[in-house]
């Protein structure tokens, strides 16, 4: 049945022109479909009332009409996209001007990163860039053997460049995000810097820690659920309490059912970005955040989107389990693509250069009074990172003196022989190294010790009465004996 006056006829039509049998169903490059409903059937010369994307209704002329939805298209594909904050190199500065020296034989990578977090205790700032916060919490790629061990023995040298070294000698790679360092395989890390998604306001920060054993689920739910953190000083909210002050009846009710159930080490957030927080959590699974997604949505689940991805791993056979629709699997965004970061300018910037002139893909680096600005793909901006980290040298220790004698280290030793420690100190001190055949066995004797702000001579005193012997710290030589 016909209804309204034959212009009215005539102006519909173009409206649906324009709408429909364009764009019935258009799919952008993020695999996320656009819709158009039918036109509202009212109109007026020629101005056409349709419906838009969010349900309210606008005039449009026809051709205006075939526009917006092209551009609303456009705007759509472009939504899921993120990436590193540009001051992210900015978080690893406290790690690159901190030297540490280091002992340790046969621990496993996680942990040996964590004793260097520990060792640099209260030198977190980010020189240059105050507002940036300092990575304090190492979130590792699922997909790393945990089991695997490394050992260590490192003389002022920078944390940073310590931990880069350690991480490619087992084919992994690092990347800084504000409060929190990223380490897994390469391409992997890269993948996670290239579409991690940060919160619209930089004072959503959280600090929170869960135990051993706990569940994919369970961390998200604990990062949504915890209060802003003012400051580093705040109290972290820990799942273990909560975990301790309920029992079966009284703990609250699972409000994330989507992801898989993934059991993990224990672990934490301090002082991170809470979009970033979450966007880390579900990296593990190759997932990430659309921007303007409101994390309170996580917690329900959409039928627009199904859960049975190919590349999700980890993710359960049910395919009828659906993710809620702010989520996205990374094999739907277009990858490889670059963004811009900035870098302090200092001895490493010939590094960068270099770095970033030896590799494939093309990148641009602008020098802009203390900064340089690097624009690159994820790949490379981890090249130029570890470049800059290997460039640049540690600062002085805050109580070291003119004489380079008295300056003072961290040292951690975990089951290492006495004997392996002491020579090692001797020759940073460059001296001539002895031990008594009487002290020859004792030694041999594996010590654990952590002695912060020592002198070489203070640590090798430590490190002797760890193994019931004596040392004697002359000018040109040090010798070793029983007491």
């Amino acid at each position: 049945m016909s209804y309204g006056t034959g212009k009215e006829r005539r102006v519909r039509k173009r409206c649906r022109a324009a709408h429909s049998s364009v764009s019935a169903r258009i799919t952008s490059n993020s695999g996320v479909h656009h819709f158009t409903e039918n036109p509202r059937r009212t109109a007026r010369r020629d101005v056409v009332f349709c419906r838009t994307l969010r349900g309210k209704t606008a005039a449009f002329s026809p051709l205006q009409s075939l526009l917006n939805v092209i551009l609303l298209t456009a705007v759509g594909a472009a939504s899921v996209s993120a990436q590193a904050p540009a001051d992210s190199a900015f978080a690893a500065e406290s790690l690159a001007r901190t030297p540490v020296t280091l002992s340790i034989e046969d621990q496993t990578l996680p942990t040996l990163i964590r004793q260097i977090f520990v060792s640099i205790g209260g030198s977190w700032s980010a020189p240059g860039n105050s507002q940036v916060n300092s990575c304090r919490s190492i979130w590792i790629d699922r997909q790393v053997d945990p089991t695997t061990t490394v050992s260590l023995t490192v003389t002022a040298t920078s944390a940073a460049k310590v931990i880069v070294d350690l991480a490619e000698k087992s084919d992994l790679a690092v990347f800084p995000l504000p409060g929190v360092l990223v380490v897994g395989r390469p391409q992997w890390v890269d993948a996670a810097a290239s579409f991690v998604t940060v919160g619209a306001t930089d004072d959503d920060l959280i600090s929170v820690r869960w135990p051993s054993g706990s569940t994919a689920s369970e961390v998200l739910e604990l990062i949504l659920a915890a209060p802003k953190v003012r400051n580093l000083r705040a109290k972290v909210t820990d799942l273990s309490d909560r975990l301790r002050n309920s029992n079966a009846s009284t703990l609250p009710r699972r409000t994330v059912t989507w992801l898989p159930h993934d059991v993990w080490p224990a672990g934490e957030f301090i002082g991170v970005d809470r979009t970033t927080a979450v966007s880390l959590v579900l990296a593990q699974f190759d997932y990430a955040i659309k921007p303007g997604t409101r994390l309170e949505s996580l917690t329900t689940r959409s039928s627009s989107r199904s859960r049975g991805n190919p590349a999700s791993r980890g993710a359960p056979s049910d395919s009828q389990s659906d993710l809620p629709s702010g989520i996205v699997g990374w094999s739907e965004l277009t990858a490889g693509k670059p963004f811009s970061m900035s870098y302090p300018k200092g001895d490493s910037v010939t590094a960068i250069r270099e770095t970033l002139d030896a590799q494939t893909v093309r990148s641009s680096v602008r020098t802009s009074g203390d900064t340089i600005t690097v624009r690159a793909t994820a790949e490379n901006h981890r090249r130029a990172l570890a470049a800059h980290w290997r460039s640049t040298a540690a600062a002085p220790s805050r109580r070291e003196s003119s004489s380079a004698k008295a300056a003072v280290f961290d040292l951690k030793l975990i089951n290492k022989a006495a004997s392996d420690v002491l020579r090692q100190l001797a020759a940073t001190d460059g001296k001539r190294f002895r031990i008594e055949p009487d002290a020859e066995l004792a030694s041999q004797r594996r010590i654990n010790l952590d002695g912060k702000q020592k002198t070489l001579r203070e640590l090798a005193v430590m490190v002797a009465e760890s193994a019931s012997l004596e040392v004697e710290w002359g000018e040109e030589e040090v010798v070793i004996r029983k007491p």
